[in-house]
């Protein structure tokens, strides 16, 4: 039987099929290493209201089980009773995204951990599909003082692929050097807490349950799967993960339409 512990699995182009669904051969594998005490940890960019329906599906119930959400900014028991890892970002960091994003009229909006807001009065219709697939609702603020004592786990911003690779490339120093700046999918550009990526929620979740890193892994496809890739014992990309995700995973497994992630369970857990 394998070492590993704790297995940390993104949501869209690992855990899901581009379907939408999870095959029953992954929910099979993931069902078989959780009765072997395996911690199977659903790890992603949404907030927790976005993927409760996901841990229903798969049964991580409990205060026992856990969850890393806004892309590393909270990581928490499956229930939401206990938040164990928190980076959100500074007020003072938003207004610097927010006004440099208000310069190249890209819209974007910030999370808190059940509530979306923005300043944009016109909602791109980008950022309306992306709440409605994490349950969260969004609120238009007249002024962003109003976020002063909000918790705000990320920002993101939403429009087409080529318009976020434009902004992306003139994203300037002052806002580089105060947060981390990914891309979770071709239509968001995220900003988040220097401190907060999935690698170190890993990290975290590893040191609270006594887990050795040696004894993780983590299974990815995206830019914003890197940190942990890079940390976890055993890292595997999809067959269908970007270069760089590839470069940096120990290992390989199938892609995301054919159940890559049982396959890579199946292999190095089971």
């Amino acid at each position: 039987m394998s070492d590993i512990k704790i297995v940390s699995i993104d949501i869209d182009g690992t855990l899901l099929n581009d379907n939408h669904e999870i095959t029953k051969d992954v929910k099979d594998a993931i069902q078989q290493a959780i009765a072997q005490d395996v911690k199977i940890v659903i790890t992603t960019g949404r907030p927790l209201p976005g993927v409760q329906p996901i841990l229903d599906e798969l049964n991580i119930k409990g205060a026992d089980q856990y969850v890393i959400t806004h892309n590393g900014g909270l990581m928490q028991t499956a229930d939401g009773s206990k938040i164990l890892f928190s980076a959100p970002l500074a007020f003072d960091e938003w207004q610097l995204i927010n006004q440099f994003m208000r310069e190249q009229a890209t819209y974007i909006q910030v999370e808190s951990q059940s509530m979306a807001y923005t300043t944009n009065h016109l909602v791109h219709p980008w950022a309306s599909f992306e709440n409605s697939l994490v349950n969260l609702p969004l609120r238009v603020l007249d002024d962003e003082t109003a976020l002063k004592h909000v918790e705000i786990t990320k920002g993101i911003a939403n429009a087409e692929s080529a318009e976020l690779d434009r902004v992306q490339a003139l994203v300037p120093d002052s806002i580089m050097n105060a947060v981390s700046v990914i891309r979770s999918t071709a239509n968001n550009l995220e900003f988040i807490n220097q401190a907060a990526s999935k690698g170190n929620a890993l990290i975290a979740l590893a040191n609270e349950l006594g887990v050795e890193m040696t004894q993780t892994m983590a299974i990815g496809d995206q830019e914003n799967d890197l940190s942990m890739i890079e940390v976890a014992g055993t890292s595997i990309a999809m067959g269908n993960a970007i270069e760089r995700i590839k470069a940096a995973a120990h290992f390989t497994t199938a892609d995301n339409n054919h159940s890559g992630v049982a396959q890579a369970l199946q292999t190095y857990v089971l």
